[in-house]
């Protein structure tokens, strides 16, 4: 069930996110990246980051996932 005393999408041990989160910056992204091991370009970082910014603003609109359903992608080794 959905934790709904915290704002934003929250699944208690699963994930957190808050839509009033900061708007995100290359700086800010490239900091995300290199904490992953990545070392973009500031080009890359700016191509990027409107995609990022898109996939923050589709996680902010789902709201009513029960925890418990199987998610919708698949994947296949071969």
């Amino acid at each position: 069930m959905l934790d709904r005393s915290t704002p934003g999408w929250c699944m208690p041990g699963i994930m957190q996110y808050s839509p009033a989160m900061e708007k995100l910056t290359v700086d800010t992204l490239r900091t995300l990246a290199r904490a992953r091991g990545l070392d973009l370009t500031d080009q890359e970082l700016a191509a990027l980051l409107p995609l990022v910014e898109a996939g923050r603003s589709g996680l902010a609109a789902v709201t009513d996932i029960p925890p418990a359903l199987e998610p919708a992608s698949q994947f296949r080794i071969l």
